[in-house]
């Protein structure tokens, strides 16, 4: 069996719990079982929702996070983003260093493209 599909034998966990019910007394197995596709369901819900999750590395978990101006962009410049440095593209619009700005995309090369972060409201 190949390891990419170790993964899904935690979906037969309840059938793995079956064998409780021959070596224990009803009364006794049944609590058991009841234990185990409890934790199953825990398990399913966790898992679900960790692949509905968003992407939290990589160039996608950028795109909406906000960053200070260390350089102009008029249309070029640079800007810091959490520790890094990143070269930064403006469409159609100046940026004062120390201003701050929203990642919205990614230009060709390690460029990341600027916009104004949007108003917000109280």
């Amino acid at each position: 069996m190949e390891v990419s599909n170790m993964c899904h034998l935690i979906f037969f966990l309840p059938i793995f719990g079956l064998p409780v019910f021959w070596i224990f007394p009803f009364n006794i197995a049944l609590p058991v079982y009841v234990f185990i596709g409890g934790i199953s369901m825990l398990l399913y819900y966790k898992i679900f929702q960790a692949m509905r999750a968003r992407v939290r590395n990589g160039q996608e978990a950028m795109i909406g996070q906000s960053g200070v101006v260390l350089k102009n962009i008029d249309p070029e410049g640079k800007i810091k983003y959490a520790t890094e440095i990143w070269n930064a593209v403006a469409k159609g619009k100046k940026f004062l260093e120390g201003e701050k700005v929203v990642i919205s995309g990614f230009s060709y090369g390690m460029r990341v493209i600027v916009a104004e972060p949007p108003v917000e409201r109280n």
